[in-house]
């Protein structure tokens, strides 16, 4: 089965190491790296730095609307996203093990500091109809973040992400990757106390959404959003673990994650061929712009 990807890879030069004063982006001549630098002057005065959600959740609570970003309140009162991200670079699970000790401390501070770097490359374009446009960056491959004391790209934070929570794929559907073709941001951080509600809802809501899952009877497809596809094995996997049986195969852990109505829905297409969803690129933007250029 053909299936296409967001991510291409391109070769990375060595990574700029200095740390400026002011939130830059610094362009390597002659390749399309972006290396988006802290502000050191906005991190908090504790000594040790102390790891907090707080600026964290009043961007979401302040700028998402029905899963989506307002994106032109955000470029304008943008400080507290900035401020989140100077703490997030010098706190994390190597920086600071003693705050994020726990598997669901980790994987909380992996999902909300991937959610928050999306936005920052976002406004880095910002205004514009898409980030997913061969003329642009790759999102996942092509900015780099200080975080937790090192240089990561978005697919490094994914994996660091999968790795601290043992594996567990419905961190996937917790991640906001700038496009309607992605899941939505909850209006509120993740936290390590209800961690597990939340990731539920996420999977739940993702499956829910037909930017991301849709059966088709005609064609007997079942369209999945394609980072699925990407990592269907470790899918498979986590349903194994979790549901302690030996065979297993997509199709079961869609339905595992599915609401009701999305359960029915596969019920009624048992062995239709499951097939990456067409990639709705549009800017995640809200209020949805009808006449935006970004299609699919």
């Amino acid at each position: 089965m053909s299936r296409s990807r967001i991510a291409r890879g391109r070769a990375s030069p060595p990574v700029i190491p200095s740390i400026l004063a002011g939130l830059c982006c610094v362009l390597t001549t002659g390749c399309t790296e972006l290396t988006l630098i802290p502000n050191p002057a906005l991190l908090p005065k504790e000594n040790p730095p102390i790891y907090s959600d707080r600026d964290w959740s009043e961007v979401l609570s302040d700028h998402v609307r029905d899963g989506l970003i307002d994106y032109e309140k955000l470029a304008a009162s943008r400080e507290p996203l900035d401020r989140f991200y100077a703490l997030i670079s010098v706190t994390g699970p190597s920086r600071t093990p003693d705050q994020l000790s726990s598997r669901t401390a980790k994987t909380a501070y992996w999902i909300n500091a991937y959610n928050a770097l999306v936005l920052l490359a976002v406004l880095q374009r910002y205004p514009c109809s898409t980030v997913y446009d061969l003329s642009m960056p790759v999102l996942e491959q092509d900015y780099r973040f200080m975080v937790d004391g090192k240089s990561r790209n978005m697919s490094e934070l994914e994996a660091d992400m999968l790795k601290d929570s043992s594996g567990d794929v419905r961190a996937m559907f917790a991640t906001s990757r700038g496009a309607l073709g992605t899941p939505r941001l909850m209006s509120e951080p993740y936290r390590p106390d209800y961690l597990e509600s939340q990731l539920t809802q996420a999977a739940l809501k993702a499956l829910d959404n037909p930017d991301l899952c849709a059966v088709d009877h005609v064609g007997r497809s079942i369209f999945v959003w394609q980072n699925v596809l990407r990592r269907e094995q470790e899918f498979v996997a986590y349903w194994q673990v979790r549901r302690r049986v030996r065979t297993a195969y997509l199709y079961n852990v869609l339905m595992d994650m599915a609401s009701p109505n999305r359960q029915q829905a596969f019920q009624s297409a048992v062995g239709y061929q499951i097939r990456p969803i067409p990639f709705n690129r549009r800017l995640n933007k809200w209020p949805i712009d009808g006449s935006s250029t970004g299609g699919r």
